[in-house]
């Protein structure tokens, strides 16, 4: 069904989908421009706000690590610090390891009350943990008196050695079965060597990224907003702008089908619109002239083909047979040599009579398919008349022995029965074959020579074929050779 436009023009009812019009791909680059630019700015956020928070969390935990040397100061004075070029503690320096059964007895703390009260300054958990004599980092005790886990520094997959240990490390840190933002305190003798670590943590890497997912979620339901906004607004505006476009493709639709007994719309215009419209009307005329030439050639090759061809078998007719015969004859006098077969359906007429004339013209037909099933690529059959064929053999060497054989496959094929319409039918076939240029050189002497060795073989008692000589004439009776 189909509308009808104030210009006359029907307007298809057929749509495109939205995503393949131009209104639906403007929207989509520019939302995608959107969801772009919004990702960019996003992602820098992203950046930014993670660059602060690492630095945020990095100040806090060299702050816990100051109050964490401080605590275990007081308790052990022996211990002395050191300090980079801003003041930050970077090493605590101790003759004697921290923790062990002297420290306790000297000080009359035990290890997990030191950790304690640095923790409750901190307000986070803090670890020791001693080296041992195989170089290995073990495990103390912790401020919440917890079963404590070996820590693993983020470059390094196993437990760090002691050498690695003996810097000052700010940063993410694994701890027993958990990440913890970290600090962590080397604890050296005076010489350098590494008694321990002293471990103090500002929170766990889950409970501190907990602000970052809290934001993306905001960020993507902001998106989704924008985007939903952006969308209506692109579309009423692109529906605005390219309203036109819709019928002109219809047009082209139309035009592409060979629609073209209507006017395309807005030639009236006089903007980019009327242009491409005018353009459009330009194309369906020029469309509308080459399908009438093409009706007109059509015809003309129709009228070519049944002029040089049987309407019943198909095959080429007298006349295109005489001008390929035309044709063969002048490439005699360079050298080309072939052969010419009449040759007729003996018993035709008595089918025709007993069985009628449909099913006369049935074993033309076939006995024409099986014909052609004997040629090779160049040679030609053409149906002269009722049951009369004319075949036009190539033969550039052995032209006899080619005649005689294909003449021979004529003979044995045409007389095997056919079956029409539920009767098998019996016929034969009587050759005249003449061969050029040893028979004639003109198309007039081989068609007579031709004809001449045909009433021979009919002669001869018909379902045969014979071989034109000179000594053959019309009705007179001659032994095949």
């Amino acid at each position: 069904m189909q509308e009808v436009s104030a210009d006359n023009a029907p307007v298809s009812k057929v749509k495109l989908p939205w995503h393949r019009t131009v209104v639906g791909k403007v929207a989509i680059f520019m939302l995608l421009g959107v969801v772009f630019a919004y990702l960019m700015g996003a992602m820098l956020g992203f950046t930014m706000v993670e660059r602060s928070a690492r630095d945020q969390w990095g100040r806090e935990a060299q702050v816990n690590a100051q109050i964490v040397s401080a605590t275990i100061r007081r308790i052990y004075t022996s211990v002395a610090v050191r300090t980079d070029s801003t003041g930050q503690v970077n090493q605590l320096v101790s003759a004697r390891p921290i923790g062990d059964e002297d420290s306790v007895l000297s000080t009359g703390f035990s290890p997990i009350d030191v950790l304690a009260l640095a923790s409750a300054q901190t307000r986070r958990n803090v670890w020791l943990f001693a080296r041992e004599a195989n170089g290995s980092i073990t495990p103390v005790a912790d401020a919440f008196n917890s079963e404590v886990g070996e820590i693993v520094f983020p470059d390094t997959p196993e437990v760090p050695n002691s050498l690695s240990a003996k810097e000052f490390y700010v940063g993410f840190a694994r701890i027993g079965d958990e990440d913890h933002f970290i600090s962590s305190l080397p604890i050296t003798t005076p010489q350098g060597d590494l008694h321990g670590l002293v471990v103090s943590s500002i929170g766990l890497k889950s409970e501190l990224y907990q602000v970052h997912r809290d934001l993306i979620l905001k960020v993507v339901a902001s998106l989704g907003v924008v985007l939903l906004a952006t969308a209506l607004l692109v579309s009423m505006l692109m529906n605005q702008l390219f309203k036109p476009v819709p019928r002109l493709i219809r047009a082209l639709t139309h035009i592409a089908h060979n629609q073209t007994e209507h006017r395309t719309p807005y030639t009236q215009r006089s903007d980019e619109i009327g242009c491409m419209a005018q353009a459009i009307e330009a194309l369906r005329k020029k469309v509308e002239e080459r399908e009438h030439l093409l009706e007109v050639k059509e015809q003309a090759l129709r009228y070519q083909h049944l002029a040089h061809h049987d309407d019943l078998t198909k095959l080429p007719n007298r006349v295109q047979f005489n001008d390929a015969l035309q044709e063969a004859v002048s490439q005699v006098p360079h050298g080309t040599s072939f052969n010419v077969m009449i040759f007729d359906l003996d018993r035709f007429k008595a089918v025709n009579d007993t069985l009628g004339h449909a099913a006369g013209d049935a074993l033309l037909v076939e006995a024409s398919q099986r014909v052609q099933g004997l040629l090779e690529e160049n040679d030609l059959v053409a149906r002269l008349g009722g049951d009369e064929f004319s075949i036009i053999q190539q033969a550039n060497r052995d032209a006899l022995a080619k005649a005689n054989r294909l003449a021979h496959q004529l003979v044995e094929v045409l007389q095997e029965p056919f079956a029409i319409d539920g009767h098998d039918v019996s016929i034969g076939v009587s050759v005249g074959i003449a061969l050029a240029p040893r028979d004639g050189t003109s198309s007039h002497t081989l068609l007579r020579s031709a004809d001449v060795a045909l009433y021979t073989a009919k002669a001869m008692g018909r379902g045969r074929y014979a071989v034109f000589s000179p000594g053959m004439t019309m009705g007179a009776e001659h032994h095949d050779r």
